[in-house]
């Protein structure tokens, strides 16, 4: 384990870098991209995926609406790590270029989450997804029960054929050393 924005590589050490779901959590993203720049080779590839903004990503707004109805969240600060940070477009491709990476290339991809039931998509939320975890530390009992309920039932128009689909949208963005 290392810090991105401190990697223990030598320059020019890879053909390729990957960053999935983890560039809107780095400390200094300045940092961290020039350091993906420099330990790849010329002609080598970078590639990461954050999160679109909360209204393009019912899989975690469902949740987070109903628990802001119960608990009073601190609003994220713009220049701190948290899920949606880089989710404005052009965001990370200012950083890699700046980072003096060419032939940046952006693309939206739909996602969905998938469970078998309400129930389980309230279960997979309420117990991975780290936004969710962190806001319900702070509920009672009472109020995590309440959530629950409200959240189980927001999700159930996603329910078709046995199979909840809450949609989703993910950001790439790609460049070249």
């Amino acid at each position: 384990m290392c810090s991105a924005d401190g990697l223990p590589f030598g320059d020019a050490a890879f053909g390729s870098v990957s960053v999935r779901f983890g560039y809107m959590f780095f400390p200094d993203l300045a940092r961290a991209t020039a350091e993906f720049a420099r330990v790849l080779r010329p002609g080598g590839r970078v590639c990461s995926s954050v999160w679109a903004g909360p209204g393009q990503n019912p899989w975690t707004a469902i949740a987070m609406q109903a628990i802001a109805a119960e608990v009073v969240l601190a609003p994220p600060g713009p220049d701190g790590p948290g899920m949606f940070r880089c989710a404005a477009p052009g965001y990370v491709r200012a950083l890699y270029q700046a980072a003096g990476l060419v032939g940046v290339a952006e693309w939206d991809v739909g996602v969905e989450l998938v469970t078998d039931s309400p129930a389980q998509y309230w279960e997979m939320i309420s117990e991975h997804v780290s936004l969710a975890v962190a806001a319900l530390a702070q509920a009672g009992e009472p109020a995590r029960a309440r959530i629950a309920e409200a959240v189980i039932a927001r999700a159930g128009p996603y329910e078709q054929d046995g199979t909840v689909r809450v949609p989703g949208v993910a950001r790439c963005i790609a460049s070249t050393r």
